[in-house]
């Protein structure tokens, strides 16, 4: 990720919580849902599912699970659990959520052995720090959608994520 592009979106993790300084969340609201998305690291395509809890008004926790798809002979399973701090819009439909948390990814280097034509697979787990921020808006009462960026920094591969979901209210 760009440097200036990596301010920016520090800094509207920053100011945007300040404008929206009176609008919270909504203590007590579970969601599970699937998500897909772009990974900077292979230039692929990434799926996951993504549970979401809100313990209180101020605080949603959000584990996820995830696959990146073989592209540049690297693939990838990732584990994350985020903290949103979510600000609603729109008269509650509508939420922002700055995020932090930390994450754990499996990337597998895909090579062929030339003298035996056998798939040579190196895998690299590596623990990192994940921010970025977040819009959703409530379709429904039980259904919810949106759109995620993160960046992921670990030692040797870092990454930045861009993700769409959907997600039932429960």
């Amino acid at each position: 990720m760009k440097a200036p592009l990596l301010r920016l979106l520090l800094l509207s993790m920053l100011l945007l919580p300040a404008l929206c300084a009176g609008a919270r969340g909504t203590r007590g609201e579970t969601s599970f849902g699937p998500k897909l998305g772009y990974v900077s690291r292979n230039s692929s395509a990434t799926v996951g599912l993504v549970f979401q809890y809100s313990p209180s008004s101020v605080v949603r926790l959000s584990p996820e699970v995830g696959l990146v798809f073989r592209h540049k002979n690297l693939d990838a399973m990732t584990a994350d659990v985020n903290v949103h701090f979510p600000f609603k819009f729109a008269q509650g439909r509508g939420c922002f959520y700055p995020l932090a948390g930390v994450g754990f990814t499996s990337w597998g280097r895909h090579d062929i052995d030339e003298a035996t034509s056998v798939d040579v697979t190196n895998h690299s787990n590596l623990f990192g720090i994940n921010m970025g921020a977040g819009v959703e808006g409530h379709v429904s009462k039980s259904l919810k959608l949106g759109i995620e960026a993160r960046y992921s920094l670990m030692r040797h591969l870092p990454t930045a994520y861009v993700t769409a979901g959907v997600a039932f209210v429960f």
